[in-house]
């Protein structure tokens, strides 16, 4: 589309007085400023009797969205721990928010070392205290495992990463994979049985036009579509029902692309483009977290080969699949960019690989995976208010 809200992300011209990178930086500082307004009169709160098991669920919640608030802003504002210069250098990793900050308050960045110190422990913290029983739209025990798979996995890790995934994938509240057969249908449905934590919304409460939904259909802004190589490349195996997981679309004739349809809207809902839970843990992730953990060596209680974990989920997929005896690192990434795609994954997995970005349709050459446009710059409102608080190389 023309519209140009998300496209500039995509071709790297942001800058530090960037609209995306400044509302990113507001929703997660917000969100833990929210948290930490919490935390810091926690201990101040009168438990009654019989209260006990919800206040302790509640708390972990609070620890866990830290966590997550924290990890997704150090995807984004910091390098990935495996290709940064260090995890010790002096400003590598971002700003750490763990109490109730006066309005004069200034800040600084952490190493990148205490960046993920804090949200371990923050994971950790959470997992002592949230209830292991399912809970809509909210981060239970399982959620928080599995997050903390991914930071492990992140971190190279790889036997805590697979250790956490087993724990995940062994659960005993009903979370599985998806059959074949319903695969179509579960991205208009919610509490489905991979969908470990999504975001609800409602008619009444969404994002409107700044949903995910709208960005990803041609009657919308129309700025998230796949190249055609892509469609061809994903649509190659017409067992895979994945293949049937974008749709050629037009508005009127316009905008003529191939869209994703995993958010095409809530079933029922009366404006569906806008009513979309994205899923930001699901099981199919955990199974690829620990292939992907095994593979690079990681050991665990009870742990299967890493091929093993990979053809459970294709089993799921491909009609009359045959099960492979191993697998490569490739064979990993191809899947994930399979089950993964549009779910906010393919460029972390790219750069903590360390293979190089290739989006010929808003680049000629491939982005190197450590090119420092691909982490986004401290907005210029920051730096003003904290002139301690260190930018980005090279903005």
């Amino acid at each position: 589309g023309s519209f140009n809200h998300f496209a500039p992300i995509t071709r790297y011209e942001h800058d530090a007085t960037s609209d995306v990178p400044a509302r990113s930086y507001n929703n997660f500082y917000t969100g833990l400023a929210r948290v930490n307004n919490i935390l810091d009169v926690i201990d101040n709160i009168l438990v009654e009797p019989g209260e006990e098991d919800l206040f302790s669920d509640l708390t972990g919640q609070l620890f866990a969205l830290r966590a997550l608030l924290h990890f997704d802003a150090a995807r984004l504002f910091a390098q990935l721990p495996g290709v940064s210069a260090g995890m010790d250098a002096v400003n590598s990793g971002i700003v750490l928010s763990t109490e109730y900050y006066q309005p004069d308050a200034t800040f600084s960045r952490s190493t990148l070392r205490e960046t993920y110190e804090l949200i371990s422990e923050d994971f950790r913290a959470a997992l002592t205290s949230l209830s292991k029983e399912k809970n809509y739209g909210k981060l239970n025990y399982w959620a928080a495992k599995a997050l903390q798979a991914r930071m492990y996995l992140y971190l190279e890790d790889y036997s805590n990463a697979l250790a956490a995934a087993i724990e995940v994938i062994n659960n005993d509240r009903g979370y599985s994979l998806y059959s074949r057969s319903e695969y179509l249908s579960v991205w208009s449905k919610t509490a489905t049985t991979e969908s470990l934590f999504e975001i609800v919304t409602t008619d009444l409460v969404n994002a409107q036009r700044n949903s995910i939904g709208y960005y990803t259909i041609p009657d919308g802004y129309a700025e998230c579509a796949v190249t055609n190589d892509f469609a061809g490349w994903l649509r190659a195996d017409p067992n895979d029902i994945r293949s049937s997981m974008i749709a050629e679309k037009s508005s009127n004739g316009n905008y003529l692309a191939w869209y994703p349809v995993k958010y095409t809207g809530q079933e029922g809902a009366t404006a569906p483009s806008y009513v979309n839970n994205p899923k930001i843990i699901r099981m199919s992730e955990v199974y690829l977290i620990a292939a992907e953990a095994r593979l690079k060596g990681g050991t665990a209680s009870g742990a299967l080969s890493a091929h093993d974990y990979y053809n459970a989920l294709r089993e799921r997929r491909i009609s009359g699949y045959t099960p492979v005896t191993e697998v490569t690192i490739d064979d990993i990434l191809n899947e994930r960019r399979r089950e993964l795609f549009c779910e906010n994954h393919r460029m972390f997995d790219l750069v903590r690989n360390e293979r190089n970005i290739s989006a010929p349709i808003v680049q000629s050459e491939p982005v190197p995976y450590n090119d420092y446009r691909i982490i986004l710059p401290i907005p210029k409102r920051e730096l003003d208010i904290s002139p301690g608080l260190v930018q980005n190389p090279k903005y």
